[in-house]
């Protein structure tokens, strides 16, 4: 006499790596449905980010080096080091970075190609407010990153960060979208002051130590940004420098070894509802002014303490169009107008912007 009793069994199944189990019925007939492997034929997505990825890839580098870091009186120097990525900009060999990579004027450093070769590497000129360096090997014949537009990005973007992850796994690639745009960034400290990064793209593509200076790049296989910061706060926000502010940069620290960045010489909060409720104040937009420096381009112009500073060139100013951001459209020896209110008048003054040294 057969037994009733059915009888379970898992089947171990070897999938993607691991090991899965299948589970089959004996006792009664059954009609058992193999699993069928999945095609590893890559889609037609795929596909299109295999070949940006690929574009790319070809003109991305190692950089590693060694910081000289002042010490004690007498302890003269300290080495320390750094290890990052950077990008191909011409043929000819100059390789753009993070600021903070080659930070060191005196530092050494080395590029290193995917296929191992290695060149010593001169540093041209940083610019310390944008996080940009950039660096020359004395070579031809190298294939420049292509460059997009990267005032035409769209949040929502599908782009790929690249870089010598941890130092050590090279050209990794994390994929993500453009989270966010025209993002500012405190990375300053009390006792290490230091310039806000303005205009960055946010991105959930993945940014780990040693992809500094790496580029993120769209579907077309184009640099839109260079990999830069992350919130530590946080998972999954992570910060480039947009290409058009490397573009700029680059171009005066080839022709004057530095870059000319606009000054103000003031000190603000920009306005929320929050705060004009609290203050009692005529407007919820616009930046209060809370310190002008003597001798500065405010100063020069009229601009006190208290002030509240509504537009630039008739450009309003608001939690959007902040006040340090608009001031980067203009260039040092610039007049512009500075429209203030004090005690609720209206005022326009004419201003000549600075140069930061």
């Amino acid at each position: 006499m057969k037994s009733n009793r059915i009888a379970k069994f898992l089947a171990p199944v070897a999938i993607g790596g691991f090991l899965a189990f299948s589970t089959q019925v004996v006792g009664q007939n059954v009609k058992l449905n193999p699993i069928k492997p999945t095609s590893s034929k890559p889609t037609t997505d795929e596909q299109q980010a295999i070949l940006a990825v690929r574009k790319a890839k070809s003109s991305v580098v190692n950089i590693l080096g060694v910081n000289k870091v002042e010490n004690t009186p007498t302890i003269k120097f300290e080495s320390t080091e750094v290890s990052g990525t950077g990008f191909i900009l011409s043929a000819d060999g100059y390789i753009v970075t993070n600021q903070h990579v080659i930070n060191e004027p005196e530092g050494k450093y080395t590029v290193m190609f995917a296929d191992g070769k290695t060149y010593d590497a001169r540093v041209v000129g940083t610019d310390k407010y944008n996080d940009i360096g950039l660096i020359k090997i004395e070579t031809t014949g190298l294939v420049p990153a292509a460059l997009a537009d990267s005032s035409g990005l769209e949040t929502g973007q599908t782009v790929f960060a690249i870089g010598n992850t941890l130092g050590k796994y090279q050209n990794t690639v994390t994929r993500g979208v453009v989270s966010g745009l025209s993002r500012a960034v405190n990375v300053g400290t009390e006792s290490n002051p230091k310039p806000r990064l303005q205009n960055l793209i946010q991105t959930d593509a993945s940014i780990n130590p040693g992809n500094s200076g790496g580029p993120l790049v769209n579907m077309a296989g184009e640099v839109v940004g260079m990999n830069t910061l992350i919130d530590a706060t946080a998972q999954g926000i992570g910060f480039a420098v947009p290409v058009n502010t490397i573009k700029t940069s680059v171009e005066q620290l080839k022709t004057l070894g530095k870059v000319s960045r606009p000054y103000l010489g003031l000190s603000f909060v920009g306005l929320t509802k929050t705060i004009q409720t609290e203050n009692n104040l005529p407007t919820d937009k616009g930046a209060v002014v809370l310190k002008v420096e003597v001798g500065s381009p405010s100063a020069l112009a009229g601009i006190k303490v208290n002030d509240i500073v509504t537009h630039l060139n008739k450009k309003e100013i608001n939690q959007v169009n902040q006040l340090d951001t608009e001031v980067l459209r203009y260039e040092a020896g610039n007049q512009i107008l500075v429209t203030i209110l004090r005690n609720g008048e209206k005022m326009d003054l004419p201003l000549i912007l600075g140069e930061y040294k």
